[in-house]
C-alpha cells in the first residue's frame, strides 16, 4: 500500500504563498482604480516661453495662507501644486491669485498620472480571465 505523509509545513506553505500571490494581484488592478482625495492645482504661463514662477516662494505664499501643500513639482512647462486635502483647492487658488502677476492661468487638475503600464492594465481589464 502506498501511504502519503502530508505533514502541515508540506500543505500550509503553498496555501499561504497562494493567498499572498492573488491579494498581491488584486491590489495591483484595485490600486490605480481608487480615486485620489488629494486636489492639485496646474499653474500654467499663458505665453508660451514664459518662465515659471518661483516654487520655494509658492511654497512660502501658501502656508502663510494657511494652506497644506504636499508637493510643488514642474511638468510639462508648468508647476503642479498638490494640496494635502482636497477642500483647500478654492483657498489655494485665491491665494495664487494673489501671489501671481497676470498671465498665468491656474487651473484644478486631477493630480498625477499612473504609470503607463498601470494605466494599460486597467485598460484591459476585460482581458484577464
Amino acid at each position: 500500500m502506498l501511504k502519503l505523509n502530508l505533514s502541515k509545513g508540506y500543505v500550509i506553505w503553498p496555501a499561504v504563498t497562494l493567498a499572498l500571490l492573488m491579494l498581491t494581484t488584486v491590489g495591483v488592478i484595485a490600486l490605480p482604480g481608487m480615486p485620489e482625495n488629494n486636489g492639485a492645482l496646474k499653474i500654467s504661463p499663458i505665453q508660451s516661453g514664459a518662465d515659471l514662477p518661483d516654487g520655494f516662494t509658492l511654497y512660502q505664499g501658501l502656508s502663510q495662507h494657511g494652506v497644506q501643500i504636499e508637493s510643488i513639482t514642474p511638468a510639462n512647462g508648468s508647476l503642479v501644486v498638490k494640496l494635502q486635502s482636497q477642500q483647500q483647492q478654492q483657498l489655494a487658488q485665491d491665494t495664487l491669485k494673489s501671489l501671481l502677476p497676470n498671465g498665468y492661468a491656474i487651473k484644478a487638475c486631477s493630480g498625477e498620472q499612473p504609470h503607463q503600464w498601470v494605466s494599460k492594465l486597467t485598460r484591459d481589464q476585460a482581458k484577464f480571465g
